[in-house]
């Protein structure tokens, strides 16, 4: 057993020994939902030192303890920019009944509820060509017009079961359309854990236009997944690590693939062993399926417990970590946060090579407005000397994928990705982000392309009750890639 999977093991047992007795079951906040964006916003401000923000979906309770923490920390300084006041606001009425909850907010609690209409939105796009847009939980996008409308339903029930449910109409003016299952669970807590079977999507790593494990390129996961929600605190020589996440789940990948119904198994702990530092380990694998050898409940006990070591399987593992650096007060910037997310395909004196490796920094409140911040992010799945290795395998053929879409980082095999974006608060209730990215596709240099990308998105809060969504998308392509295609977004949601 190599020392990686030593120290999961470990750490495993060690937060089993250790964990509180109760819990309060909670709902998911969806990957899209714009309170994480505002909650990491406050984060970078050191308004919330407990955030563990690089496993998610969050529940909806854990959302509420940073909102908690925000409110109680923003009271008590006195060098914060009013517009993290209408951003603190904003959050608080949205979680509201969960604050509520945590006895941090006047207002009625039941342990047991039902709401059956929650965020309904519509939403046009128009396309010039059809749309291969990431990370939009594998949503498709016909030539022309395209139209979603959806809603959310949440119940809890005595504080120890959860549902959720997201359907969505999808229709395209040279398509057909169809009602889907975005996104639908069921959930109980049993103690510190959180047992949650059905669909859902999942995102591992501190990146933002993408993940080198896990992300929401590919359409969300059916899947059974065993996590501890709220952080906690290991005793012993452990309390150094810090609060402490965990979650592991189990999917069966699509029929239409070279071995159908493979499954999936992951691993990831997330620890936070200093306010500005975050650190995590993540691991996956493919194993079964159709014509391969069969899989029993032993063989997914060990994967859980990062004892799998078949060789036939197709394993990926790796790490992730940022660091928050807060800067003087007479210079221009608030903070700085660096952060890297990286894997390796194989294995080697135990230990994962032939990396792929995403490598970001934020620059946090130019100019100290508030209202201003800056990210920069580079991927690289090129593992020099072995091409197209990332995201394949010899065996499962098919690669890491999930209906034809990558479950990782979206760009792919052989590629290398730059992204850059401003956000700027234009008021306290509008936002407005300006991106660019520019991808290059290298399986060799005779089949080498690029595509430059240029977005730009408005979030408009015109009142409590309403969000205004809007974007435009240029892409212009070369080579393979195809010619020039414009994308126009807009959308409508009814918050209550």
């Amino acid at each position: 057993m190599g020392p990686m999977r030593r120290i999961a093991v470990a750490l495993v047992w060690v937060t089993l020994w250790s964990l509180p007795a109760l819990a309060s079951v909670s709902t998911n906040v969806p990957l899209y939902h714009w309170s994480y964006d505002a909650v990491e916003k406050l984060a970078n401000y050191r308004l919330i030192d407990s955030a563990m923000l690089t496993t998610r979906p969050l529940s909806r309770l854990e959302m509420a303890r940073h909102v908690a923490r925000a409110r109680e920390a923003l009271a008590q300084r006195q060098d914060m920019p009013e517009i993290l006041t209408a951003i603190l606001d904003r959050l608080t009425r949205e979680y509201q009944s969960e604050l509520a909850q945590l006895g941090l907010l006047e207002g009625s609690y039941n342990s047991s509820y039902f709401k059956p209409v929650e965020d309904p939105y519509v939403k046009y796009l128009y396309a010039r060509n059809a749309a291969d847009l990431e990370n939009r939980r594998g949503d498709v996008f016909e030539r022309g017009s395209n139209v979603r409308a959806g809603l959310a339903s949440r119940a809890v029930l005595f504080d120890r079961f959860g549902f959720y449910l997201h359907p969505e109409y999808a229709g395209a003016l040279e398509g057909g359309s169809d009602v889907d299952i975005i996104a639908g669970y069921g959930k109980v807590q049993v103690g510190p854990f959180e047992l949650e079977a059905g669909r859902d999507s999942l995102w591992w790593g501190p990146g933002r236009h993408g993940s080198i494990l896990m992300s929401n390129n590919a359409r969300p996961f059916d899947m059974l997944k065993i996590a501890i929600p709220q952080p906690v605190q290991l005793p012993w020589i452990f309390r150094v690590l810090g609060p402490v996440r965990a979650e592991w789940f189990l999917t069966q990948l699509e029929a239409d693939r070279d071995y159908p119904r493979t499954k999936l198994a992951g691993l990831r702990v997330h620890v936070k062993p200093h306010p500005l530092v975050e650190l995590g380990a993540s691991r996956v694998v493919m194993l079964g399926g159709r014509g391969r050898p069969g899989v029993g409940w032993f063989d997914y006990v060990r994967t859980m417990l990062a004892l799998s070591e078949r060789e036939e399987d197709n394993q990926i593992a790796g790490f992730d970590a940022s660091v928050l650096i807060p800067l003087p007060q007479n210079g221009l910037l608030r903070s700085v946060k660096l952060y890297v997310d990286a894997a390796g395909e194989d294995e080697a004196g135990y230990l994962p090579t032939k990396w792929a490796e995403l490598i970001g920094v934020q620059f946090n409140d130019i100019f100290k407005t508030g209202r201003t911040d800056v990210r920069i992010e580079y991927a690289d799945t090129h593992v020099p000397g072995y091409p197209g290795v990332f995201y394949s395998h010899s065996i499962y053929r098919s690669g890491y994928t999930y209906d034809g879409r990558v479950i990782g980082h979206h760009i792919g095999t052989d590629s290398r990705s730059l992204f850059l974006q401003v956000s700027h608060y234009l008021a306290d209730d509008l936002l407005v982000d300006v991106a660019y990215d520019r991808r290059t596709h290298r399986v060799n240099p005779s089949t080498r392309t690029t595509t430059n990308t240029f977005e730009v998105g408005v979030t408009y809060f015109p009142s409590e009750d309403w969000q205004v969504l809007g974007g435009y998308r240029f892409e212009q392509g070369s080579g393979r890639q195809g010619g020039d295609n414009h994308v126009v977004e807009l959308g409508l949601v009814r918050r209550f």
